[in-house]
């Protein structure tokens, strides 16, 4: 995406842990400009004015980030208030719906890349989202599509093998024979989901902060260390 709409120069941030340090490794994997800076933050910061500040000097187009939780909530308000105005892309466990209340309208206009959205177009996450709607009165966030999902995918397990024959139920998870809100979805080789990734945009849908589909991004999206798993 980053590529695609002309930026060149893009400055990085995520924390020091493994889930940070491999979402800025998966950046630059398909990114085709320049890193303009790139930083590894302390788990669980939330001050990040010295990083701010690092950007408006770094001569950057645009940033990228992988900030979960209370550290995405942090950063996003502080990136708002900073006056740095280049765009800001993410992914949706950045500005997902359980940080996207928090972060208020300070998040407006994150562009942002995951594997669902609560207007994807498709009879199972239409049926999901109205029915999570009704019992909880607010937007499903990502972890709940997942949850959804996984309880669908052991059900069709359930339907279609014993679970004492610990073989024939494995097949059947492996099998993945149910309707999953994030679109395709089936099992690689590693056992590591084959979906697709879309992109999303941070917007104000008549007063509820929410993430709109944008289109999609990679079809089929397999891990690229699958070829190097030796698990059947």
């Amino acid at each position: 995406y980053a590529a695609d709409h002309g930026m060149t120069h893009t400055f990085i941030l995520a924390p020091n842990y493994p889930a940070g340090t491999d979402a800025l490794t998966g950046f630059k994997r398909r990114y085709t400009g320049e890193v303009a800076g790139e930083i590894y933050t302390q788990l669980g910061q939330t001050d990040y004015a010295a990083e701010i500040a690092q950007i408006r000097a770094s001569g950057a187009d645009s940033v990228f980030i992988f900030l979960p939780g209370g550290m995405g909530i942090s950063f996003v308000r502080q990136y708002a208030q900073s006056g740095v105005d280049l765009p800001l892309i993410s992914t949706a466990f950045t500005v997902g719906q359980d940080s996207l209340p928090g972060m208020g309208e300070a998040a407006l206009g994150v562009v942002n890349a995951g594997q669902w959205s609560p207007d994807l177009d498709n009879a199972a996450n239409a049926a999901f989202v109205a029915a999570f709607r009704a019992a909880y009165g607010r937007t499903p966030s990502l972890y709940a599509s997942q949850s959804f999902d996984t309880a669908n995918l052991i059900l069709s397990a359930v339907a279609a093998a014993d679970v004492n024959d610990t073989d024939a139920f494995r097949a059947a998870l492996r099998a993945a024979d149910f309707a999953s809100v994030r679109g395709a979805f089936r099992f690689g080789n590693n056992q590591h989901p084959i979906q697709n990734v879309y992109m999303r945009e941070v917007v104000n849908a008549d007063g509820e902060i929410t993430n709109r589909l944008l289109g999609l991004a990679i079809t089929d999206y397999q891990d690229v260390y699958a070829s190097q798993c030796a698990m059947q």
